[in-house]
């Protein structure tokens, strides 16, 4: 069966897209198009690219401990460098360009001059991953053909849109990050980004008023991007919504990659029923149907490379 995806932001927890990826393989799923955006442009992008979910789980474990706070060198303002993405994923992507990815692939970004989403379809695919994971201020801003670019998160955390765009005639299984286990506390103390050092150290620096100052900034910025989320997919209405139990997990944190793949696999397995009834001859009609009879025209907010 032919599907194809629109993978959503949210920081580290974009590992959990590797537990998806797997599990669909598993059923035999023909992925036909990815969008991307953000952690879910990375992976889309990686995956778009020909490697294996091994590969890229192996990429991400090599990457070193509290990578997260290289310094910027970067000429665009930003706190933190991204010099642990260029030089791990740069190996698997190198100066590959899009069109010589094995699966169509977009990555979308937020436009910093204009304010609007910016779907990337050209170019050199690791310029792109660049843009799409740049959260605004913590990472610096990439300049494309003169248009500074950012997380395309900032305006739309799950690029359905995009995704039903490259293929109007397929089902679009969307993948949302931000569901909260049950019975989960919030742990207001728990640091929003991870430090080296000692257990005591970071308990001071945990009281640090600056630091807790950081963890509401990141903590209002993701309760914004869950709203838009939940807002994009009720007028959008993909045909699937996958929701790995990863929202308890800070954007920029260090994770444990095993549970967050399980959480996307188990996700997944619990929407299989869903995703496979999408491929009877009655649904497919319809959306062959509804797109003869009102074809979706390229949004005018966006702006496109292509």
């Amino acid at each position: 069966m032919d599907i194809t995806l629109a993978l959503g932001g949210g920081g580290v927890r974009g590992v959990a897209h590797i537990g998806v990826l797997r599990a669909l393989e598993k059923h035999g799923f023909n992925i036909k198009a990815i969008a991307g955006t953000s952690a879910g442009g990375l992976a889309g992008a990686v995956y778009a690219a020909g490697y294996s979910t091994e590969q890229i789980e192996k990429t991400f474990n090599e990457m070193e401990k509290n990578f997260i706070i290289s310094p910027s060198r970067s000429k665009q303002p930003a706190l933190l460098g991204m010099s642990w993405i260029t030089k791990k994923i740069g190996k698997l992507l190198g100066d590959m360009t899009f069109e010589d990815l094995k699966i169509p692939f977009a990555a979308t970004a937020t436009n910093l001059r204009t304010g609007k989403e910016f779907v990337l379809r050209r170019g050199k695919v690791m310029d792109a991953v660049l843009a799409t994971i740049a959260i605004p201020g913590a990472f610096p801003g990439q300049d494309i053909e003169g248009h500074i670019l950012a997380d395309g998160g900032v305006v739309d955390p799950v690029p359905i849109q995009v995704a039903r765009w490259m293929a109007p005639d397929l089902p679009v299984v969307a993948v949302m990050l931000h569901e909260v286990p049950d019975n989960y506390e919030i742990d207001e103390k728990k640091l929003p980004i991870s430090f080296p050092g000692p257990a005591s150290f970071l308990d001071r620096i945990g009281d640090l008023k600056v630091v807790q100052a950081f963890n509401i900034f990141t903590r209002s910025a993701e309760v914004s991007g869950d709203q838009i989320t939940e807002l994009a997919i009720q007028l959008y209405k993909p045909e699937v919504v996958i929701a790995p139990k990863v929202g308890h997990i800070s954007i920029l944190q260090d994770v444990n990659s095993e549970e967050l793949i399980q959480a996307g696999i188990d996700a997944t397995e619990q929407s299989m029923a869903q995703i496979k009834s999408q491929g009877n001859w009655a649904r497919r009609l319809r959306r062959q149907m509804r797109r003869r009879i009102s074809p979706d025209p390229m949004p005018e907010t966006w702006e496109i490379l292509a």
